[in-house]
């Protein structure tokens, strides 16, 4: 998976410097712009819960940009003159994205489990069902991208506007639970017996524990508006000062394939979790905790430029 990733970033890097170079050289009367840039606001994953409800988080991005214009001077009917600018931004910028997943009362199950002991003499008596409930479970996750830009830009004077697209090679996908209360029983079919109470073999009510751990992200497609204003501060330095939008077009998680609860025989009171976004609820994977999901973000934006 990781290596198809870098494939298609390399592939998308290939391609936009291509574009830029055959830009270039088509056109030497063109504008180079050199830009730096930062966004904050509202920048989380999307998606819906089938047991509880999501929120959005406080994120942002930063990176470097270049942009190509194309100088052009309109003059209207009446005689006014305005100074057109269109061109072709490019660059590459780390996204941070955010969400916290908030769960009511849930319940999941995981078959055919092994508890380890040893001093029963037939394996079959060793098998058993976990079965976990959720209590007021809230999960925080946090995923980095590494965004490319390629958009097309339009400026009149200093009023600006850009679409286009960004194209996401995902870094890192953290999650994590503080204070969360988990009851486990095990079902043992061939005695027909719940057991609820050993805690020693993880079985009770554990509270205040704390998870943490990593989920799986896919590469994104996103699409991207920004408009705002553009202050000329000297001869060949602007800032530009504006709002984006940016909306993931596909599922950036892989599909839910884990147990929400990774049992240890071994260790059984030291269990831990997998997010809420990689995890089944029932053995039979049918049921998830949430459905696809995007990224998301929207806030203001600040760049520096300066043109060649």
């Amino acid at each position: 998976m990781k290596n198809r990733i870098i494939k298609i970033s390399n592939i998308i890097v290939i391609l936009v410097i291509l574009a830029i170079l055959k830009i270039s050289v088509i056109s030497a009367q063109g504008i180079h712009e050199f830009s730096v840039d930062a966004g904050l606001g509202s920048s989380s994953l999307r998606y819906k819960l089938s047991h509880g409800d999501r929120s959005g988080r406080v994120g942002g991005d930063f990176g470097v940009g270049y942009t190509y214009f194309f100088d052009k001077v309109r003059i209207t009917s009446t005689g006014k003159v305005f100074r057109e600018l269109w061109g072709i931004h490019t660059g590459m910028g780390i996204g941070l994205y955010n969400a916290k997943a908030k769960l009511d009362d849930a319940n999941t199950e995981n078959k055919g489990l092994n508890d380890g002991d040893t001093s029963v003499e037939d394996p079959k008596y060793n098998v058993f069902d976990l079965r976990t409930k959720l209590d007021n479970y809230s999960e925080i996750q946090k995923t980095v991208y590494l965004n490319i830009p390629v958009m097309a830009q339009f400026q009149i004077e200093q009023i600006y506007a850009m679409a286009g697209f960004k194209f996401g090679i995902p870094i890192s996908g953290k999650f994590s639970s503080d204070n969360a209360t988990i009851t486990n029983a095990g079902w043992y079919p061939e005695l027909g017996n719940l057991a609820t109470t050993q805690e020693f073999a993880g079985y009770g009510t554990f509270n205040g524990r704390y998870f943490e751990g990593n989920f799986e992200s896919r590469f994104a497609v996103i699409f991207a508006l920004e408009a705002g204003y553009k202050w000329r501060i000297a001869d060949n330095l602007s800032i530009y000062t504006g709002m984006y939008f940016d909306c993931g077009l596909n599922n950036t998680c892989k599909e839910a394939d884990k147990a929400f609860v990774n049992y240890n025989n071994k260790r059984p009171k030291e269990f831990s979790t997998n997010s809420v976004l990689s995890s089944y609820s029932d053995n039979k994977k049918l049921t998830t905790f949430t459905d696809k999901t995007k990224l998301m973000a929207v806030g203001i934006k600040l760049r520096f430029a300066m043109e060649k």
